[in-house]
């Protein structure tokens, strides 16, 4: 792992902006747990904010393997995102500590608009977590996200081609992570066993198969993540449509950070699952039975 001055550096808790700010309602909120292979599996759950300097929770509306992971291992990575240019951002360190099914711990979470007058989705489950550690909020500035559109249509940075095309990816996939101004993020585990998410807009597709991230925005950040260490990704769309993948950080080659895709996740409901390699075929319905 290359040694760099970060001078975001991470403090043992958060300011009293940093708590506001988690507090935003329409914003892009992530959650990164750690599986059972040792994977970062980034979530987007809106319903999530700091209820204090050293606390924040989390609440559960539908079942995921996030719940099931963070049940296992309690170290979990948090990014919040505004959801307008210029967009900002705050990086938190938490662990679980407790599990509410009280209905009080929800209640906050269950008045925002998203669930206020929805009879079908309930935050019935809330997770609260100690913060280990946070960062000052922090700004995804416009010059590096177009620094990240040239950089890519430079065919020198073409380095993480093998000639060889293979649809790890799907159209919509491909879509998601080669879109010029779409929110990508990575996340990795690191040295204390904390998952960290990174931002990297530039992120674009290579072949099917690969990612290739410019260091053209967060160097200090992307240059922390270590050579063949495992990661995710997570991208988006701004009408919500979403995808994660999961694979190994191949390093660093001329500027650029490579990662070669391994399992391709669906996080959209109502079916989340892997859908490569290992995809879940989905019978088509054509006859409905008579209900008497």
């Amino acid at each position: 792992m290359k040694s760099t001055t970060n001078k975001f550096h991470w403090l043992p808790e958060l300011d009293e902006s940093a708590v506001k700010f988690s507090h935003i309602e329409i914003m892009a909120k992530f959650v990164a747990t750690i599986d059972p292979q040792g994977y970062p599996h980034i979530t987007m759950i809106t319903s999530n904010k700091a209820t204090s300097p050293s606390v924040l929770k989390w609440g559960e509306f539908t079942t995921g393997q996030s719940k099931s992971n963070v049940v296992k291992n309690p170290k979990q990575g948090f990014l919040y995102m505004t959801a307008e240019m210029p967009f900002q951002f705050l990086q938190v360190k938490g662990e679980l500590e407790s599990i509410s099914t009280d209905g009080e711990d929800a209640a906050d979470f269950n008045q925002i608009s998203l669930f206020r007058y929805n009879t079908y989705m309930r935050i019935y489950r809330t997770f609260f977590n100690r913060i280990i550690q946070a960062r000052k909020i922090r700004n995804i500035s416009l010059f590096g996200i177009v620094r990240g559109i040239l950089a890519n249509l430079n065919p020198f940075q073409f380095k993480a081609k093998t000639g060889d095309y293979e649809e790890r990816l799907e159209p919509v996939g491909i879509r998601l992570f080669s879109g010029p101004i779409f929110p990508k993020f990575i996340s990795y585990i690191d040295t204390d066993g904390y998952p960290v998410i990174i931002p990297c807009f530039q992120a674009r597709t290579v072949e099917g198969k690969r990612i290739r991230i410019p260091l053209t925005q967060f160097k200090d950040d992307l240059l922390q993540i270590p050579k063949d260490s495992k990661v995710a990704m997570f991208a988006m769309d701004f009408e919500m449509v979403t995808q994660l993948i999961k694979g190994r950080f191949l390093g660093i080659q001329r500027k650029t950070g490579i990662v070669d895709i391994e399992r391709v996740y669906n996080s959209m409901p109502p079916k989340m699952g892997e859908i490569y390699p290992n995809k879940v075929k989905v019978e088509k319905v054509e006859e409905f039975p008579a209900i008497l």
